[in-house]
């Protein structure tokens, strides 16, 4: 079971409800420009390639070496795929969306049909808190 967090979009329209799945993004891991450009996270797509281009110019220069530099595209790749979620969340957000709810279900399939039949047989919605603005996503609360 997986926990998804349900936006709703400034308009109220039925159709623009965002559901977010918790924890690790392989395709995040993956393909982390493509998925963050796919995700609209325009920032986080720009930083993504920056971070890439230092490390190709600085393997190409000789100041890494490439085995480093392919370590360190690894970890890169890696923190951004535990943390893609909260970033998609924290971008929905900034443009509007508003967290309506927690869900837990097997799929999005079933995120989507608990939400909008409001059956809790088929899943349980779970209670929002209001979490504090300095959390450091994997790190927690510090």
């Amino acid at each position: 079971m997986s926990i998804y967090t349900v936006f709703e979009s400034p308009d109220g329209k039925s159709e623009r409800v965002a559901f977010v799945p918790e924890g690790f993004s392989w395709g995040a891991l993956m393909f982390g420009l493509l998925w963050a450009l796919w995700h609209r996270m325009w920032v986080v797509a720009l930083l993504l390639f920056v971070l890439s281009a230092i490390l190709s110019i600085a393997t190409n220069l000789e100041l890494l070496g490439p085995g480093f530099a392919a370590l360190l595209q690894f970890g890169i790749g890696l923190i951004f795929a535990f943390e893609a979620r909260s970033l998609q969340a924290n971008s929905l957000e900034r443009v509007g969306f508003r967290r309506a709810a927690l869900i837990q279900a097997s799929n999005g399939d079933a995120a989507e049909h608990a939400y909008f039949s409001g059956r809790p047989a088929v899943s349980r919605a779970l209670p929002i808190r209001a979490t504090p603005d300095d959390t450091l996503g994997i790190f927690g609360n510090v």
